[in-house]
């Protein structure tokens, strides 16, 4: 019988959000750079915003529609929990030419939710590249 050693798969840990709004039928998939218990930065262009947001002149906005967010958190092991939740855009800022930063608070969160963010937050922030 011969045995191999088998190297153990390392995933780096990645978030991907999935966003529509509450009125839309088009769902965006947006690259997630930070988040919080409280909530999740993505970047956008210009265009999802702008769809996301159903207004073009987004900026002048005082009041940011609510949207329907999927949140993929994938795990160092290879474990990935999708949650589900509403999430209000707090702020929008412009980072470059076709980019924007958007920070967006949870809205009633999902059962479990946070604590699966807890877990990805503490991974995340634990491994040192």
């Amino acid at each position: 019988m011969n045995m191999k050693a088998v190297n153990p798969q390392y995933v780096t840990p990645y978030l991907k959000v999935d966003a529509m709004a509450l009125e839309g039928t088009q769902t965006f998939s947006l690259v997630g750079s930070h988040i919080t218990p409280r909530g999740v930065c993505v970047s956008c262009t210009e265009e999802e915003i702008t769809s996301l947001h159903g207004n073009k002149n987004f900026e002048a906005q005082p009041k940011f529609p609510i949207l329907l967010i999927s949140l993929e958190l994938g795990f160092g092991s290879g474990e990935t929990v999708q949650l589900e939740t509403q999430a209000q855009i707090q702020s929008i800022r412009r980072v470059s030419q076709q980019e924007f930063e958007v920070y967006m608070s949870f809205n009633s969160m999902m059962q479990d939710g946070y604590r699966h963010i807890a877990r990805y937050i503490v991974e995340r922030d634990g491994t040192t590249e």
